[in-house]
């Protein structure tokens, strides 16, 4: 993948609390140290200044990337959201005026620092520890669900997203979490499905909601499972490229990669948007595709972000025929309604 550093991180936030025309929008605070004394940093952005009485109705949002040092291309993707939501477009403001998004974008910048490539200092995957995380051994897990648990007591969180990297597999996709044997469309395939018409490289078909007993304890099932979050999800983006749509068997490049990160805030938009009609063709959509996806759900072995998940599944062939729901391309548009979220 493309490098992506602690120090550009840095040096990017700087620039962040800098910018004349995005500073009034985003606070850094520091949310640890990890255990070699480096500063894990989060991002609070909304609409400031906003009073206790306004703040106390707005949703929270959480997003977290780089648990794993390797997934570079997670670095990416989250600049991609935080550049959009500090942005000065309509839906951004919109964005920025109902919910308060929290964003932690270097999980492990201790591995990242020594170029590890999954693991922290303790050589422990912190995407394992996340039931009950040590203060000690792995502080920027322990403090960051310490932090979802006193946001949520604040307020409701609607989202939860973990930004990774992947290296077997190709396109976009999303892991996500649903009762398994469900007749109904689940709510938790909703914005996946939004996302898939929002992104070209987003591959719904890719994307797997059932809970392998070896991902219990990863943020996503953690969220979904301990905290009632029932839009938790973790979204992988391959080290390689596409296999359908006209960038198939192409490379992703930094600014696909960051546009994945301004869809993805386009597709919390559509979700939001009181005109519903987004969401009633997804339904519709997903209703159609529920015997499929079931099946494809249950044959789908390979694990969050390589490794153990991913070993089941070699020598699995490659599916074949892929279509991407299809994309509605004018539906975002500056003249959008405003959002009013109850």
């Amino acid at each position: 993948g493309y490098p992506y550093t602690y120090t550009d991180l840095c040096r990017y936030l700087t620039e962040l609390e800098n910018d004349p025309k995005k500073k009034d929008k985003v606070r850094r605070r520091t949310l640890c140290q990890t255990e070699a004394g480096n500063n894990c940093d989060m991002l609070i952005i909304t609409t400031y200044p906003s009073d206790a009485e306004t703040l106390k109705f707005k949703k929270g949002i959480v997003l977290t990337a780089r648990v794993h040092p390797g997934e570079s291309g997670s670095s990416y993707m989250i600049k991609g959201v935080i550049d959009f939501l500090t942005g000065p477009t309509l839906p951004a403001k919109i964005l920025r005026d109902n919910f308060v998004f929290k964003i932690v974008p270097m999980l492990n910048p201790d591995g990242v620092l020594n170029g590890n490539s999954r693991c922290s200092l303790a050589m422990v995957d912190l995407n394992r520890c996340w039931i009950e995380p040590s203060k000690q051994i792995h502080p920027t897990i322990y403090h960051t669900k310490s932090m979802i648990k006193k946001f949520q007591e604040d307020r409701d969180i609607l989202l939860y997203c973990d930004f990774h990297g992947h290296s077997r597999k190709k396109n976009v996709f999303m892991y996500g979490c649903s009762n398994p044997k469900g007749t109904d469309v689940p709510k938790e395939k909703l914005f996946p499905c939004l996302l898939s018409h929002n992104c070209s490289i987003f591959s719904f078909q890719d994307s797997c909601f059932l809970i392998q007993k070896s991902k219990e304890s990863t943020a996503r099932v953690v969220m979904w499972k301990e905290l009632s979050i029932i839009n938790s999800y973790t979204i992988e983006a391959s080290f390689c490229g596409a296999d359908f749509g006209k960038f198939a068997e192409f490379h992703f490049n930094i600014e696909m990669l960051e546009s994945i990160g301004h869809e993805f805030c386009k597709t919390i938009y559509d979700f939001c948007d009181p005109d519903q009609i987004n969401i009633r063709r997804a339904m519709e959509e997903l209703e159609m595709l529920i015997p499929k996806e079931l099946e494809n759900d249950e044959n789908d072995s390979n694990g969050d972000s390589d490794f153990s998940g991913d070993e089941e599944g070699k020598g699995k062939k490659p599916k074949k025929g892929k279509k991407k729901i299809k994309k509605d391309a004018d539906k975002y548009k500056e003249s959008a309604p405003i959002v009013t979220v109850t």
